[in-house]
């Protein structure tokens, strides 16, 4: 018979050597005294819904801790960044918009 329960845990079941020692990351935390199994979970499953302070908030736990988690799911493939060039593009409009008020200076400065 095969499990179909749909709680499963899914990173755990595809990257069981994440937690064959539980991990720690806070400095005064003993070690193997942390399983991220459950938040590794919550993250995959509402990464794309919720943000970081609000999955804090709503699993109870530290924003650096989510955040670390989030840094191992990217590096393994498991999540995506949610920013799609979005912010290199916000960027770009601002330095263009700073040349545009130079030359736009530079035209009052000879019209006068």
């Amino acid at each position: 018979m095969t499990n179909s329960n749909p709680n499963t845990p899914v990173v755990k079941a595809a990257h069981p050597e994440l937690y064959a020692d539980h991990t720690y990351h806070m400095n005064r935390a003993k070690s193997y005294t942390y399983n991220y199994c459950v938040i590794d979970e919550v993250i995959v499953e509402l990464w794309n819904e919720m943000t970081i302070a609000q999955i804090a908030e709503a699993m109870n736990e530290l924003p650096n801790r989510i955040v670390y988690r989030i840094q191992v799911l990217k590096t393994l493939g498991l999540i995506k960044g949610k920013h799609t060039g979005k912010t290199k593009l916000l960027k770009q409009e601002r330095e263009l918009r700073v040349q545009l008020r130079k030359v736009q200076s530079q035209l009052e400065q000879l019209a006068s």
